[in-house]
């Protein structure tokens, strides 16, 4: 077991947390679920005992905001309350595809290691009042990926993998915890 050069493919589930960059205060009832069950599927290229490069595609689950009529959301300096009559909400579907360079430790039975990569992002936003859609729309954009984890081989072809990483959204930041195996080829 230990290292063996090559490529490999694998998929993991998620657990995913947003962070908005500062402080958000809800009022009159508002909810906002930040924390979501996702997964990510992911394949690489291990060029030998310390470097990996990898490929990635994530998707962090479904966050909403829900606002009763009345409510508010206070985000810094920005401040939004619902007067439409009825309960408002924003869903918002983040997914991310990725380049990842990985600097393994070379141990034998566990293998911690350094990720830094770059990552196009989307969200689909759809906002809608009571059961109806006002409106969806599509973000995108570009930003850089983080993470530290390990992996610990099980056989000389099968790996488990747990990692934390944390994916830049133009201000925002999404934190992944993954917990998922592999195959070596």
């Amino acid at each position: 077991m230990g290292f063996s050069q090559g490529f490999y493919f694998g998929s993991s589930i998620s657990h995913s947390e947003a962070d908005y960059g500062s402080d958000i205060i809800l009022s009159g009832g508002a909810t906002l679920d930040d924390q979501e069950s996702g997964y990510k599927i992911f394949g690489g290229y291990r060029a030998n005992s310390l470097l990996s490069i990898e490929g990635h595609y994530a998707d962090f689950g479904e966050l909403v905001l829900v606002m009763p009529n009345g409510a508010s959301i206070t985000q810094g300096a920005l401040s939004s309350t619902n007067t439409t009559g009825v309960t408002s909400s924003t869903r918002l579907e983040p997914t991310s595809l990725g380049l990842s360079a990985i600097l393994t430790a070379p141990f034998e039975t566990v293998q911690p290691y350094l990720k830094v990569g770059i990552h196009q992002w989307d969200t689909s936003r759809v906002v809608g009042t009571g059961s109806a859609t006002i409106f969806a729309t599509e973000i995108d954009g570009t930003d850089v990926l983080r993470g530290v984890g390990f992996d610990i081989p099980v056989t000389d072809l099968f790996s488990t993998r747990l990692e934390y990483e944390v994916y830049d959204f133009d201000d925002d930041k999404l934190t992944l915890l993954n917990w998922g195996v592999f195959i070596k080829f």
